[in-house]
Parts: C-alpha cells; sequence; structure tokens
C-alpha cells in the first residue's frame, strides 16, 4: 500500500489549538483574567523568545539575562494594551505580538547605543543589533522557528552514539577532526564517514518530516 503523500504545511500559518480562542483568551485578558495570561504564554511565549533571540542575537549572548528582560518586558506591553484596547482585539495574535516584540527590541537597543554625538567616540555608521532588527520580518521568524522545531525533533530521535557526535559539534565544524575523533576514541576517516552519514539521516528526517 502506498503512502500518502505528504502536505507541506505553510509555517506562517496559526497552529490549530484546543480550549479557547487567542480572541477568547484576549477578551478574558482585558476584563483581568490572569489564567487566559498564562494560556496565552503558554502558546506564544516560546515564538516571543525566539523573535527577540533572532533580532539581538549578539545582545542576547553578552547578556543571558537580556531575553528574560525583553520577554518580560514585551508581555507587560502586551497586557497593558490589550487593557486599553478594550473589545478591540487583534486578527492575528501572532503577527501583533511578533510586531510588538520587533519595536520592542529596535526601543531596547537604541537606548544601549552610545553616545557617539558627544564627542566621547567616532561615530559609528551601523549598529549591527539594530539593523538586524530593523529588517526582521515576522514571516521569517516564524518559519525559522518552525525549522529549529522540526530539527530538535530530528535530534531528539538519534540514538546514543550519533548524539555523541553532536556533543563533539563545535569540533567538527571547525574542522578539529583529529581533536574530536580523539575524544570519541575513534579514527579520523571513521568520524568524517559517520558525521556524513549523520548529516544525510537529519537532513532525510527534516525533509520527511516537511514534505519537503
Amino acid at each position: 500500500m502506498s503512502e500518502k503523500p505528504r502536505i507541506r504545511s505553510d509555517p506562517s500559518a496559526t497552529p490549530k489549538v484546543t480550549g479557547p480562542t487567542d480572541q477568547e483568551l484576549v477578551l478574558r485578558l482585558a476584563s483581568g483574567d490572569e489564567a487566559a495570561l498564562r494560556l496565552l504564554m503558554d502558546r506564544y511565549d516560546r515564538l516571543v523568545r525566539f523573535a527577540v533571540f533572532r533580532m539581538a542575537r549578539s545582545e542576547c549572548r553578552r547578556d543571558p539575562q537580556w531575553l528574560d528582560s525583553r520577554a518580560t518586558g514585551i508581555w507587560q506591553g502586551f497586557i497593558q494594551s490589550m487593557k486599553r484596547a478594550g473589545n478591540t482585539v487583534p486578527n492575528s495574535l501572532k503577527t501583533y505580538l511578533l510586531q510588538v516584540s520587533r519595536n520592542h527590541v529596535i526601543s531596547a537597543l537604541r537606548r544601549k547605543t552610545p553616545p557617539w554625538d558627544q564627542g566621547e567616540g567616532p561615530k559609528a555608521t551601523t549598529e549591527p543589533d539594530l539593523i538586524e532588527a530593523t529588517d526582521c520580518n515576522p514571516s521569517v521568524i516564524v518559519e525559522e522557528l518552525d525549522s529549529l522545531s522540526t530539527l530538535r525533533d530530528c535530534i531528539s530521535g538519534l540514538n546514543e552514539g550519533d548524539q555523541a557526535l553532536l556533543a563533539r559539534l563545535e569540533e567538527i565544524v571547525n574542522r578539529r577532526w583529529v581533536e574530536a575523533a580523539g575524544s570519541l576514541g575513534m579514527k579520523e576517516s571513521t568520524l568524517r564517514s559517520r558525521w556524513k552519514r549523520l548529516l544525510d539521516d537529519l537532513r532525510a528526517c527534516v525533509e520527511g518530516k516537511t514534505g519537503g
């Protein structure tokens, strides 16, 4: 019996959820229902945090608390906006939260921009984090998160030996084959062969899950 063809899902589509709709939860949140906020965060906090990291990678890496602070600020601003809006609910809460995240990150990065105009140093022509945040497209964030989740699922299904290879990922991607092979107790040629097979397996797994 032939297997049914897989249908590639639209990564920008809002996933099906059980329970109250986003719109119902937003209206409950506006009336002061804290349980509604918890449900909304269960659905979208991971997306918000991924968006923050996607828009300001270097800042998040410099300060591990920065991402938490930004995510908290985004949710606080969202709560205030929804309470002010009353019965007005965004058509797509996902898109709305991504836009709020983008604006919040840009504002936070601008506050950290050095005051070069005060004669304290050379004027910078670009600010990498700010440029990345400005150019960030919400649909790209959703697609990247979707791809990352799929890859994570594939990695979780690897056997113990392949997991051990991934533990030496930094050495392998930097072409420190001898060092990585020594840590794993195998020949360099064996490691190279197994790494190629592992990449092929992961690629096949991702394509199988996405229909690519």
